[in-house]
């Protein structure tokens, strides 16, 4: 402080420091009262901030009613929800009471492969190069409990099928080269016993390979248990690149085939069958595209329900990807539309269960055939739920306004405060003109301060709800006029107007809280006038210790010219 250089009483025994420290405490009450100040404008800003953000929710509520978000408000029940649900899906649907019988749903169209795709393995060939999808293990397999050792790179499928039948598991194994499959079945005819495959001590897969293992064993015509492979031996394995899959038709070929209109690229040196899968998934084809392993076909199922077919490739098409996987040729069961009835009607059809246009406004869901009565009403308890928020916020804002405005608030007296406060309760009941109907203004419909009376307390709304649903029943245009009308003149209308200006980025209460507005630039001012009163203040304190700096260096000059006159003296008497 100061950057003088004080001695502190060292010589003149004056405390300095604390001569100095409690002046400049005297002269800092301009500081002290500036710095009051701003903190009153800080707390000032803070609670515009606060009643802004009030009433821009008491805003947003009166905007609701403009936007007839709350008279608008219905609901819908179906008295059966197991033939069809119901949901509002406009802004102004048919009330009333429908019967809605439901004759026939709508389906989707099934397309499946004429024929399995991959090619039936040989029988004869070592079962490494059989074309088996599974590659078999080399090791052994039991059936009935007798054991058997397979080496795939010398065994065929017919060589170890003959070495099971020339066993003594009691079973007979044949491969039918039409279906691509193993039969298996018990040797004796009429022998129900259970055929059981594997042991624990198999090392061979060789029978999950022929698709037997977990199979469903039936009986046969010779009354015997019997049971077939599950899949086709020679099916293909979907996740291939395709230039290495047998398939029955021969190689895929490269270039686009179209369903539906849409071209679907494919490249069978890059490509699985799987990934083209995908491809015609993600498209705008409209269908979904699956592998069925146990039928080695591709299922396709149309995206769009009803009667219409799936097409299946056109002139141009660069790729015979549609004739491999026996698509061009695809048995087709066309889906169903949607038949139902309202009221007794004429039969009506769509394309969807999911209908939209058959009550206005309505969205019927069809889940079975059936009939059911679906209602559509207001929904006056949603409407209540609005109002009471609209009371809500006007109550928490008038409260919010007195007490920021009252004597010891932080916008005491505020003028503007109190003009927005004035504004909401004279305009509240007021009586609105130009509508028809018996109700006038909001006290006629059950909205009121109540029967309690505070002068000291400002007016809360309540509402009296029977009333409110008695007015709705019998004027309920009427009650939404009072609050919004084509003449602008409903109490939302007003208070909507009046609050967008006052609470706008150019409103009032904005203007005095943003940046560069009437607050900040008081505060701007304030923190210039303080720092000019600090630069005159460390001016006064490094005078102040300047004087004092001198005051000790004259105090030791006197020191020093005492201490001499005193040494004088003693000379003197001494002579």
């Amino acid at each position: 402080m100061g950057g003088a250089f004080s001695a502190g009483g060292l010589i003149s025994g004056l405390d300095s420091n604390t001569i100095i420290r409690q002046l400049m405490e005297l002269e800092r009450a301009p500081i002290r009262r500036v710095d009051n100040r701003l903190r009153l404008l800080e707390d000032q800003r803070n609670a515009i901030r606060g009643i802004r953000t009030q009433l821009l929710a008491l805003r947003n509520r009166v905007q609701d009613f403009r936007l007839s978000s709350v008279f608008y408000a219905f609901k819908t029940a179906s008295n059966d929800e197991k033939v069809l649900t119901s949901q509002i899906s406009a802004p102004n649907p048919v009330l009333g009471s429908f019967e809605v019988n439901v004759i026939q749903m709508a389906s989707a169209t099934v397309a499946g492969s004429s024929g399995v795709i991959g090619a039936a393995i040989n029988p004869d060939s070592p079962l490494t190069g059989s074309g088996m999808t599974i590659g078999v293990q080399a090791g052994t397999f039991s059936i009935n409990g007798v054991e058997f050792t397979i080496d795939p790179d010398t065994d065929s499928l017919n060589d170890i099928l003959a070495a099971i039948n020339a066993s003594a598991a009691g079973v007979t194994a044949t491969y039918d080269a039409g279906t691509d499959k193993v039969l298996i079945a018990n040797a004796t005819p009429g022998d129900t016993s259970i055929i059981n495959f594997g042991a624990t001590n198999d090392t061979s897969n060789f029978l999950s390979a022929i698709a037997v293992t977990g199979a469903t064993q039936y009986t046969d015509t010779n009354g015997a248990t019997a049971v077939t492979s599950t899949r086709h031996l020679g099916a293909v394995n979907v996740a291939t690149e395709m230039n290495a899959v047998n398939f029955a038709g021969g190689p895929v070929t490269g270039g686009v085939f179209t369903i539906n209109g849409i071209e679907i690229s494919v490249d069978p040196a890059t490509d699985s069958v799987m990934d083209v899968i995908q491809r015609i998934n993600s498209s705008d084809a409209g269908v979904t595209a699956s592998y069925d392993a146990s039928t080695d076909t591709i299922r396709v199922v149309s995206k769009t329900l009803g009667s219409r077919t799936i097409s299946f490739g056109r002139a141009g098409d660069t790729s015979n990807f549609l004739s491999i996987m026996n698509l061009d040729t695809a048995v087709q069961t066309a889906g169903r539309d949607s038949q139902f009835t309202i009221n007794g009607g004429p039969m009506q059809t769509r394309n969807t269960n999911e209908v939209a246009d058959a009550i206005g406004g309505v969205t019927l869901n069809f889940l079975s055939v059936g009939t059911s009565t679906v209602t559509v009403s207001s929904d006056d308890d949603k409407i209540i739920e609005g109002v009471r928020a609209f009371i809500e916020e006007f109550n928490t804002s008038v409260s919010r306004l007195r007490e920021l405005t009252a004597t010891g608030g932080a916008l005491a007296g505020d003028g503007g405060l109190r003009n927005i406060e004035t504004f909401l309760r004279q305009n509240i009941f007021i009586q609105i003109s130009g509508i028809s109907g018996d109700f006038r203004s909001l006290a006629d419909i059950g909205i009121t301060t109540g029967t309690d009376f505070d002068p000291a307390a400002s007016a809360q709304l309540r509402l009296d709800e029977d009333k409110f649903r008695e007015a709705l029943r019998t004027g309920r245009a009427n009650v939404e006029a009072l609050f919004t009308n084509i003449g602008g003149n409903g109490v939302a209308d007003l208070f909507f107007q009046y609050l967008e200006e006052a609470t706008g980025i150019t409103g009032y209460l904005n203007s005095r809280i943003r940046t560069n507005g009437s607050i900040d630039q008081q505060i701007r001012l304030l923190n210039d006038q303080r720092a000019r009163i600090e630069d005159r203040l460390q001016q006064r304190e490094t005078r102040l210790r300047r004087q004092f700096t001198r005051l000790e260096q004259m105090s030791a000059s006197f020191q020093a010219q005492n201490n001499s006159l005193a040494s004088l003296s003693q000379n003197f008497l001494r002579f």
